[in-house]
């Protein structure tokens, strides 16, 4: 659904989303390859992080989605698959934390973590905006175009 005619992210907008991203997932998995515990609690922090990931990406796509569908037309998701996207994100966030709350390290090495992992989240579902906005916005270029010759 396209508001008007404008793009509604700049260029350098949209490299911050993808820069934010990109920090926050080497961020989290540098952090999980060298935390100083066995291979299954890096394991664990690693499928934890991925999960959240995805489910930030799902969760942003169906809430989008449910709000632009008009209360007329067929609506894109069913209410159990808007169920199982807040309940995945939901599992994902408490998984993490659950695992941070019993990591045994420092509370400095807890705290890196937990703001890795929203930072991580947040930045998910900026992305996933982000893309999806200029995916929206890509039939505009050549309107714009034919505007400006005008």
């Amino acid at each position: 659904m396209i508001l008007n005619n404008r793009r509604r992210n700049t260029a350098a907008f949209t490299f911050m989303a993808w820069a934010s991203f990109l920090g926050a997932f080497l961020a989290m998995f540098i952090g999980i390859y060298t935390l100083e515990e066995s291979l299954s609690v890096k394991g664990y922090f690693a499928v934890c992080a991925l999960f959240l990931t995805m489910s930030a990406f799902v969760l942003q796509k169906v809430i989008r989605d449910n709000l632009e569908d008009g209360y007329d037309s067929r609506k894109r998701n069913t209410s159990a698959f808007t169920f199982l996207a807040w309940s995945s994100f939901a599992l994902a966030l408490l998984g993490m934390f659950i695992g941070i709350i019993n990591l045994e390290q420092l509370l400095s090495v807890k705290g890196y973590y937990a703001v890795t992992a929203l930072f991580l989240t947040m930045s998910s579902f900026v992305l996933q905006k982000t893309v999806r906005d200029n995916n929206d916005d890509a039939p505009l270029h050549p309107a714009e175009k034919n505007v400006e010759e005008l």
